[in-house]
């Protein structure tokens, strides 16, 4: 699965050496963790045995905007830091999934019952999560004019809450630490630029 996005970002020029990896294993390999453990060779010569790293397909994060302005947001518990958190709705990649535009539909849908007409979702952004460790890549879509034409079906261990927030509300949610997830953070500067709240001063 490969989009205009990353291609160009991969024939980017770059005076750096890659790393060379002589060996791989696969350590862990569940339906929901997957990780590598490599002996890699360095430019300079040294050998690192055991450098492990997360796989997997990737993941997608929707910045939903009603027509009447308001961004959805999900509210949710998080296991890994044990607090609820506020985020856009977003999700992995599934293995039947390849193209990332399929799985934002998805999990628009699936995480809040609303959709959106295929004219009014657009890219906004393709980002890398923890790149020292994971492959993780990431697709942010900004969708417009969503609309409720159905009810959640999330996955028995999430439990979530959608609300609705102004661009001014979302502004004040970043500043004051609670909407505090960092990609998240970013996706949403950027959408708040795009629909043009934002505007560099230089």
């Amino acid at each position: 699965m490969t989009t205009d996005h990353q291609t160009a970002r991969q024939q980017e020029p770059s005076g750096l050496r890659p790393w060379v990896t002589r060996a791989a294993e696969r350590v862990l390999d569940t339906p929901y963790l997957k990780v590598r453990r490599e002996e890699v060779l360095l430019p300079d010569g040294t050998l690192i045995p055991d450098y492990y790293i997360i796989e997997n397909r990737g993941w997608v994060g929707i910045v939903p905007l009603t027509s009447d302005g308001r961004f959805l947001l999900n509210r949710q518990y998080k296991h890994g830091i044990g607090l609820e958190v506020l985020e856009f709705p977003a999700g992995a990649i599934d293995p039947h999934e390849d193209d990332p535009l399929l799985t934002a539909h998805r999990e628009l849908m699936e995480e809040t019952g609303y959709s959106v007409a295929a004219e009014k979702i657009e890219l906004l952004a393709h980002m890398y999560a923890n790149p020292t460790g994971a492959q993780t890549r990431i697709w942010w879509y900004l969708a417009r004019d969503v609309e409720k034409t159905g009810e959640q079906k999330v996955d028995p261990r999430e439990v979530i809450e959608n609300l609705l927030v102004t661009p001014r509300e979302l502004l004040a949610l970043i500043h004051s630490g609670h909407f505090a997830v960092q990609g998240q953070i970013a996706a949403a500067y950027m959408a708040l630029e795009r629909l043009g709240y934002l505007r560099a001063s230089f």
